[in-house]
Parts: C-alpha cells; sequence; structure tokens
C-alpha cells in the first residue's frame, strides 16, 4: 500500500505531494493527504485548498465558498467578482 503525502512550507503553502509507502515516516513539515492537496495551495485547519477563486470567497472545511450561494436551478452560472454575483452562462 501507498499514502500521499504533501510538503508544506512554513506558511502552510503546499511545496510538493508525493507518494511514499505505507511503513513511510512523515517529517515534520509533512502531512498526511485525506481531501484533495494541490501544489500551491495551503494547508489550514486541518483541510487543503486550491489556490483561492476570488478575493471574495472565503474558507470552509475544505472548500472554497463564494459570499452568495449558487442558484439552484438548473442553468450554468459564473461568478462575477466586480458585482459579487453569480452571472446566468
Amino acid at each position: 500500500m501507498t499514502k500521499n503525502v504533501a510538503t508544506i512550507n512554513n506558511n502552510g503553502l503546499v511545496i510538493e505531494i508525493n507518494i511514499y509507502p505505507d511503513n513511510y515516516e512523515l517529517k515534520s513539515n509533512q502531512i498526511l493527504v485525506t481531501n484533495p492537496a494541490f501544489v500551491g495551495g495551503d494547508y489550514v485547519d486541518g483541510y487543503f485548498y486550491p489556490t483561492q477563486p476570488f478575493l471574495s470567497w472565503t474558507r470552509d472545511n475544505g472548500n472554497w465558498i463564494s459570499p452568495i450561494p449558487y442558484p439552484k436551478d438548473e442553468q450554468l452560472y459564473s461568478w462575477n467578482e466586480q458585482n459579487q454575483s453569480w452571472d446566468l452562462i
């Protein structure tokens, strides 16, 4: 068996992701990957985050959350950071 391990710097930035054998012992700057990790992303409060998609979005349990929830209809939208709204595609 193997395990995915993320190496982080002192600021919590993921700088490397590797696969190691199950018996590999983690170093002090390494975290076992339990949710998707991304090089260039952050490790904060036990969660890996990709880079922040928009300045207005906030972290929540491993996800980036928009200030306004995504519409719950069958249409497609894209986030408009300038207007802080979801625009119909």
